[in-house]
């Protein structure tokens, strides 16, 4: 029987199904009138260094995740240096980490001379596995970090109960969570102290930026003592004071036009986030009724955000044994922005990477560290799950400003790529 051209793959010659522009629907940061008007009145004002704005953003920051103390930072890379020194963190010490995430998780360990041990990750939520994080507790572990990959909230209660039952600090990297929810609490009020970054890709950007919270005075103070020399001589303990001319040899204070780009997107922070939830659910809500996918499903408990792209999990058996590398080429033809299959890059994960091979790092060296460099091992067949990720998964846009329209119309490519599947073996 011969197939109507529209409805005909489009790799077999036939139209493609998604045909709207997606330039404006899938794009990120998002620049309104807000956003201009802010930079602007620091650019007028000619507070270009220090500016009210600044503070400003730390009080609504800090109002937003209800804790006593934000700091913000250059960069979600100063924030967790100064989360790891504001804990004292140091030589001798080691912070158990994730290597399923960018750098910056765990390299500032090693900025403060400690040694990072990396913990496998749970397959489901490509988060840390708090199981494995107890298996790696030794006598010289001081803290974890709790990194939310994508938007996804780790499993704090675990993580928690074992950094109680130990005597470990909680760092969590918050980077890719702004106003994602754990059993009702925002991502980054769990541990000791948090770290976010307002990168331009982020939830909540800023262009450069980054944020430190907390609750502990002690460790306010000594984020300020690292990389804030402007701010050291009002500080509430007069010891400290003594350090103002110097800090601890780090500047790490935002750009007041970044504060003020970050003051607009804490303030549609939420909506945004709405925005992108809703479409991303119409989407896979929908993709989950086809054959031969499945939308994840999350615990009750866990409200997640997108940093991340969403995924969808493919079942070739359902689809006669289609690979998922042919699924993914034939919705690319189809004008999807789609991901995923066995074709995707993988680093391998922060363990595999030279500076922990090669033990390039003077951290590495140290002679408080030798213990543990006798004992701590890096490199491939050390982490199974995070060197080898599904490729089952397929990555779909997380559509921040996307329509019906758009998003009906990539339902379509997958239904009807579904519906032929029989047409690509």
């Amino acid at each position: 029987m011969s197939v109507a051209i529209g409805d005909r793959l489009a790799l077999h010659g036939g139209p493609p199904a998604v045909t709207l522009d997606q330039t404006e629907a899938l794009r990120w940061p998002i620049v309104e009138r807000e956003e201009i008007d802010a930079v602007t009145a620091v650019a007028t004002s000619g507070q270009w260094s220090l500016s009210p704005v600044s503070a400003a953003f730390e009080e609504e920051f800090a109002a937003y995740h209800g804790v006593r103390y934000a700091v913000a930072h250059t960069n979600g890379t100063a924030a967790l240096h100064a989360a790891f020194f504001a804990l004292g963190l140091g030589p001798g010490d080691e912070v158990i980490a994730p290597s399923a995430t960018y750098w910056a998780t765990a390299m500032p360990v090693l900025a403060v001379g400690a040694i990072p041990v990396f913990a496998d990750i749970d397959s489901a939520t490509m988060n840390i596995d708090p199981a494995d994080i107890a298996r790696r507790i030794s006598p010289r572990t001081r803290a974890i970090v709790a990194m939310h990959g994508g938007g996804m909230p780790c499993e704090m209660d675990p993580i928690m109960d074992l950094a109680r039952r130990h005597g470990l600090k909680v760092v969590e990297d918050a980077s890719h969570a702004h106003g994602a929810r754990y059993k009702g609490r925002r991502t980054g009020t769990f541990g000791d102290v948090a770290a976010f970054s307002l990168q331009t890709s982020k939830l909540c950007p800023s262009g450069e930026g980054g944020v430190l919270i907390t609750n502990n005075q002690e460790y306010f103070e000594r984020t300020i003592l690292l990389g804030h020399y402007e701010r050291i001589g009002t500080l509430p303990t007069e010891a400290n004071q003594r350090f103002q001319h110097t800090s601890y040899g780090f500047k790490y204070r935002i750009s007041p036009f970044s504060a003020a780009l970050g003051r607009v997107a804490l303030a549609k922070l939420d909506a945004r986030n709405q925005r992108r939830n809703d479409n991303i659910r119409y989407v896979l809500e929908r993709l989950d009724q086809l054959p031969g996918l499945q939308a994840p499903v999350l615990p009750p408990y866990i409200e997640r955000v997108y940093y991340g792209q969403p995924r969808v999990i493919y079942d070739a058996t359902a689809l006669g044994g289609l690979p998922v590398d042919r699924f993914v080429e034939a919705l690319k033809r189809e004008g999807a922005r789609v991901s995923g299959g066995t074709t995707l890059r993988h680093r391998g994960g922060l363990h595999t990477q030279p500076v922990f091979t090669e033990r390039a790092h003077p951290a590495f060296h140290h002679p408080a560290n030798a213990e543990s460099m006798a004992r701590v091992r890096y490199g491939p067949g050390t982490l199974p799950v995070t060197e080898a990720p599904p490729r089952n998964r397929i990555n779909l846009p997380t559509f921040p400003r996307a329509d019906r329209d758009l998003l009906d119309q990539y339902v379509e490519a997958f239904r009807k790529v579904a519906r032929h599947a029989d047409d690509l073996h």
